[in-house]
C-alpha cells in the first residue's frame, strides 16, 4: 500500500471510529437504557487486534499492553475476565518513515458489549458486538521513544474509559428513579 493511501485509509478509519463512539456517547447521556453504554458493566476482557508489521518496526508489542491497560482497568475498578460477553480492543495502526525514522501510530481503545438479534433478513437470530464506547488518538513520534509515547496514550484513553464507566454506574441519589 502507498502512502497516501495507506494515509487517507487510516484517517477515513479514525473518523469512522470517532463518529461511531460519538453515537455511542450521545445515547448515554440522554439516559436512555441502550445496549450501547457502559450501565452494568463490571468486567471487561481486555484484547488487542492484529497490527501491522509496521508495529512491529516502532516498537509496539501488542501483549504488554492488552496487560499494562488491563491492570490499569482493574486498578480503575474494571474487573478482569475470560469471558467474551464484554471486550476492551486495542487497535493500533502504524506508519514508519524509512528516511526520517518517524513512526505515525493511530491508536484506538474499544469496549463492545455482545448482544443477539433477530435478523429478519434470514430468519433467525445472530450474535454480534455492538459499541459502548471507543476513542482514538494519532501518536507521532521518533522509532525509539515511539513505544514510551503509544503507552502514554494508551493510558489516556483507558482514564477517559474508566471516568465515562464510573459515570454510567453511579449510583442514584436520593429522591431520584433509575431505569
Amino acid at each position: 500500500m502507498t502512502r497516501p493511501l495507506r494515509t487517507h485509509a487510516a484517517a477515513l478509519l479514525v473518523g469512522s471510529l470517532l463518529g461511531a463512539g460519538l453515537a455511542a456517547g450521545s445515547a448515554a447521556a440522554q439516559g436512555i437504557a441502550s445496549d450501547m453504554d457502559f450501565r452494568g458493566i463490571q468486567a471487561l476482557r481486555v484484547t488487542a487486534s492484529p497490527t501491522t508489521v509496521e508495529s512491529l518496526d516502532c516498537g509496539i508489542e501488542s501483549a504488554a499492553l492488552v496487560r499494562e491497560t488491563q491492570r490499569n482497568l482493574e486498578a480503575g475498578g474494571i474487573k478482569s475476565t475470560d469471558s467474551d460477553a464484554n471486550l476492551g480492543v486495542i487497535t493500533i495502526l502504524s506508519a514508519r518513515d524509512g528516511e526520517s525514522g518517524l513512526c505515525n501510530s493511530t491508536l484506538m481503545l474499544g469496549a463492545y458489549k455482545k448482544a443477539s438479534f433477530f435478523d429478519k433478513d434470514v430468519g433467525w437470530i445472530r450474535s454480534g458486538y455492538v459499541v459502548m464506547w471507543q476513542s482514538a488518538v494519532l501518536v507521532a513520534s521518533p522509532a525509539e521513544s515511539h513505544p514510551v509515547q503509544v503507552r502514554d496514550a494508551l493510558v489516556r484513553l483507558g482514564d477517559a474509559l474508566l471516568g465515562d464507566w464510573r459515570t454510567a454506574n453511579r449510583p442514584a441519589t436520593a429522591g431520584t428513579v433509575s431505569q
